[in-house]
């Protein structure tokens, strides 16, 4: 989703007139909440009716959608996610044209017979930003930098402030060890042993950050340096914006938050394994990096029985130290 705020830009920029909504799972609607871009959000819980797709509740509620969804007769519909599930609610809003990517591009290849124009990107559209332009680029939208409007309410604000003045902080780094995926995770010790270092040789301090699931993975970073422990309080995601905004540097794998501290320009290090960084990565020319390629990767998967995460292993706390460091000293 937050890849896609820059399409969303550039169409608005383009068409001024036009009237843009947005379909969004449930759960990341927080997102998009307030951006003055959209006329309105419309949020379904496809995980959640998976779990009784067949029950009376269920069905009432895709019918209730797709007939919401209808009744805004669109004349386009993008579909910027590239799965089953997102073609099919394109083709059944019953816009005149549905329009994505090609099956190079799709996580779901098959999806692409819902589609009326099938986008092949152009050679130099590697990252998922520039990727997501090209379907905007597809209806005639200029192009021109990367706009991302996330909206933090006042409250949110000053729960932050709160927070960092009641530990009187100023400067700090945010360390975020979950990923998402498994595989995305460097081993928590590794955060531990970077916040140490940063502690001893510096005096940086940690701010640990965290997502629903990831709780254990706090607990790990936190058991590893009970001398002197990072700081962590809870966050919803307006809120990690507003805590992003105000840190000198974003540290952590291949997920949400290293997407929208980027999309905060805020500083970033991030630690790369199963996903491609010129694909997945910050965009910023001045954000760094760490990852080892392997002869397995990147492998996009979400499990790795046999190589046993070999790709995120090879990655040294010295090294992302170093890389900090660097970073750093390019503000």
């Amino acid at each position: 989703m937050v890849h896609t705020l820059p399409a969303l830009a550039a169409l608005k920029k383009s068409y001024p007139q036009a009237e843009i909504d947005w379909l969004v799972e449930k759960k990341s609607s927080v997102i998009l909440e307030k951006n003055p871009l959209i006329r309105q959000i419309i949020e379904v819980d496809t995980q959640q009716w998976r779990k009784s797709l067949l029950s009376f509740e269920v069905l009432r509620q895709i019918k209730t959608s797709l007939s919401r969804l209808r009744g805004n007769h669109y004349d386009v519909a993008l579909d910027f996610q590239g799965l089953w599930k997102s073609a099919a609610f394109g083709y059944f809003s019953g816009a005149k044209r549905v329009v994505g990517f090609d099956k190079e591009i799709l996580r779901e290849p098959g999806c692409r017979i819902f589609y009326d124009d099938k986008i092949n990107p152009t050679a130099d559209a590697i990252h998922v930003i520039e990727l997501n332009n090209e379907l905007a680029r597809s209806l005639g939208a200029q192009i021109n930098g990367y706009q991302f409007d996330l909206n933090v309410s006042e409250e949110d604000e000053a729960y932050i402030t709160s927070q960092l003045a009641s530990r009187h902080i100023t400067d700090f780094i945010i360390l975020n060890p979950g990923g998402g995926w498994v595989t995305k995770n460097w081993d928590p010790t590794n955060y531990s042993r970077l916040h140490l270092r940063m502690r001893k040789k510096a005096g940086w301090q940690s701010v640990l950050t965290w997502g629903p699931g990831e709780e254990k993975l706090v607990e790990q970073v936190f058991r590893n340096c009970e001398s002197d422990p990072p700081v962590a309080f809870p966050t919803t995601i307006p809120q990690f914006v507003s805590l992003a905004r105000r840190a000198k540097l974003f540290v952590g794998g291949d997920t949400g938050p290293l997407h929208l501290a980027a999309a905060c320009h805020t500083p970033v290090v991030g630690i790369f394994g199963p996903t491609h960084p010129s694909r997945n990565g910050p965009f910023s020319p001045a954000d760094l990096v760490v990852s080892h390629p392997v002869p397995c990767g990147p492998c996009y998967k979400r499990t790795c029985e046999i190589y046993n995460q070999q790709c995120l292993r090879l990655i040294t706390v010295d090294e992302v130290y170093q890389a900090v460091i660097q970073r750093l000293s390019l503000l």
